[in-house]
């Protein structure tokens, strides 16, 4: 990856750029103004519940306020030697102003005469707004009629030349709008649809006189599909693909949730598109090859073996999630031992090519709420009506809360046990706020803090 120079544009490009490009297209190789929970790279660092120091206070404002400053005050050291000097003079100087121990209000306070120090007139001069409206310590423009503060556009945008929409056509306004959704769309499909392709053709050749592969070729396919579907989006929105990584990339490193809702939302209708479209492709096939509809709809979803209680199957799906949600967050903790760049992609298609050879025997491994969830829809669509469909209600614990509750186990111990970011609430400490939140949720007030009466 190309390094990024101070201007947010790479110091080099990544192939041959014409030097009129930038002219048309003048946001590329830009760095990335928000973070991407990217599969293909390290994670972001999210600073969640980091404590911001509070402003410092002005002396005024401690004096409105009654507080005293802690820091020694020069003015009021020198205030204080001259009253020394004065011998019980009745002025005293403080960090508010002078005051004169002689006059008095009608409620018998004190009164101040505000001079200021020469700390905080420089502090003033410092700040002072000119005629234009920009600060003189950072040459910024807060002007109400100024330029928004934030990324700034094109030169040609700026000066008011041309609108940033200019450059694109209806489409691409679009794109420029919602890259994320259109990314993980497209990643999940292409991967899903790859992956499930491939157990059909091995499935419907299995009684054929030519097979095309086993067991171990299906498993091949969904690892290298998994594998293309992360380098396709995943600089882009992460390529998660798998709503059980989003929930947890949200829980534990900080992926928005608003973002979450999105990707999952688009990560099923990915794989619904996805298995519809890998019907159509065999649908002539299966019709040869089981005309009833009845044999073949296995190859769609998963489903527990006959002899495989609801204990081991339940089992298999926790351990083969939390598997993989360890990977995940191992290939993407910066501070551990990540992969070379482009590699983490190769890992984790290895990984679900490993995790279809030691767990699919049982139900056929399906790590994915999405993947397993858009096919089953489409099998049902077509007309496949078996038990093993809806019937026996596997495809919500097993896909959906079995693979969820893995995925959120294997986060837990990987961010108990090894990472040492903050962001991970399993290393925050909440100094018992999260006991307040649920008192004030539900109007529960402590001993020690119930108001007193007099």
């Amino acid at each position: 990856m190309p390094k990024a120079s101070h201007n947010g544009e790479h110091a080099t490009p990544r192939g041959w750029v014409h030097p009129d490009y930038r002219k048309t297209n003048p946001w590329y190789d830009k760095e990335k103004t928000r973070p991407v929970f990217s599969l293909g790279g390290p994670l972001p660092r999210v600073a969640r519940w980091a404590v911001r120091a509070p402003p410092p206070k002005s002396p005024e404002e401690l004096a409105e306020r009654g507080e005293v400053e802690h820091a020694p005050n020069p003015v009021f050291a020198e205030g204080q030697a001259g009253a020394a000097q004065g011998q019980g003079s009745p002025t005293r100087r403080t960090a508010a102003g002078v005051t004169h121990g002689d006059r008095h209000n009608d409620a018998g306070q004190p009164v101040f005469e505000y001079q200021p120090s020469q700390e905080n007139a420089a502090r003033r001069d410092r700040t002072d707004m000119s005629d234009t409206g920009k600060s003189v310590r950072s040459g910024a423009n807060f002007a109400i009629d100024s330029e928004p503060l934030g990324k700034r556009e094109h030169e040609d945008v700026e000066k008011g030349d041309k609108d940033s929409d200019e450059y694109f056509n209806r489409w691409a306004k679009i794109r420029k709008k919602y890259p994320e959704p259109l990314a993980e769309f497209l990643a999940t499909g292409i991967a899903v649809f790859l992956g499930l392709g491939a157990t059909l053709s091995v499935n419907l050749s299995a009684t054929q006189d030519v097979k095309y592969g086993s067991y171990e070729t299906s498993c091949w396919a969904w690892g290298f599909a998994w594998m293309f579907g992360i380098y396709l989006g995943g600089g882009v929105s992460g390529a998660h693909m798998n709503p059980a990584i989003s929930i947890t990339l949200s829980i534990f490193r900080g992926f928005p949730w608003r973002h979450c809702i999105v990707y999952i939302f688009v990560q099923i209708l990915a794989s619904i598109v996805a298995g519809a479209l890998a019907y159509g492709v065999y649908r002539d096939t299966i019709l040869h090859v089981d005309p009833t509809m009845t044999n073949t709809a296995k190859t769609f979803f998963s489903s527990p073996q006959e002899w495989v209680s609801l204990t081991s199957a339940v089992a298999d799906q926790i351990v083969g999630s939390a598997i993989t949600s360890i990977a995940v967050l191992a290939l993407g903790d910066d501070a551990n031992n990540p992969p070379g760049a482009g590699m983490h992609a190769f890992v984790l298609g290895l990984l679900v090519t490993t995790m279809k050879f030691t767990l699919g025997y049982n139900i056929g491994s399906a790590l994915n709420p999405a993947s397993d969830f858009g096919p089953r829809l489409i099998a049902w669509a077509v007309g496949y009506r078996g038990n093993e469909l809806w019937g026996t209600g596997w495809w919500f614990y097993g896909p959906v809360a079995s693979t969820l509750a893995g995925s959120l186990i294997g986060a837990v111990l990987y961010d108990g046990l090894i990472f040492l970011g903050s962001e991970s609430p399993v290393n925050y400490k909440t100094k018992g706020r999260f006991l307040k939140q649920v008192r004030k949720m539900f109007c529960f007030v402590a001993p020690e803090e119930a108001p007193k009466n007099e």
